[in-house]
């Protein structure tokens, strides 16, 4: 078993180092068909369906505290590992992501410390609402029971 983490953390520290941004998850799909040659289908399958559930379940739990969106992400990558499909939606993701982050950054440089605390506020309170509201949707799910 520590040998498959082994395996696995060396396999995503490859990735970020090595692969340009927009390529990574192709490049990450390419590198897993190579080596994968030999496994059966059972067992790729078995892989596809953990990604998966990794997702499904990051999205699930993403309104609780903790890393939920960044599990979805982990188990969309180990999703990619197997489908080009997905890994060529997250490459364009990527790129759509990280000039969107780059627009933010320079906005937040650019602005007033009174407007950065407003910024702070506003997602401040749409976090909280998010979670006053998730938990009353859950708590009346289960009172519905």
């Amino acid at each position: 078993m520590e040998n498959v983490l082994n395996n696995s953390i060396e396999e995503w520290r490859w990735f970020l180092k090595h692969s340009a941004p927009g390529c990574r998850f192709r490049d990450r799909y390419r590198r897993r068909q190579q080596t994968a040659r030999d496994q059966s289908m059972l067992r790729r399958a078995c892989y596809v369906a953990f990604g998966i559930a990794i997702a499904i379940g990051s999205l699930v739990l993403a309104p609780l505290p903790g890393p939920g969106w960044g599990t979805f992400f982990v188990g969309s990558g180990i999703v990619a590992g197997e489908v080009w499909h997905v890994a060529r939606f997250l490459d364009q993701g990527e790129v759509k992501l990280r000039k969107a982050l780059q627009r933010t950054k320079g906005v937040w440089n650019t602005s007033a410390p009174a407007v950065r605390v407003l910024i702070a506020l506003t997602i401040s309170l749409g976090v909280m609402a998010s979670v006053y509201g998730a938990y009353h949707v859950f708590s009346l799910a289960s009172f519905v029971r």
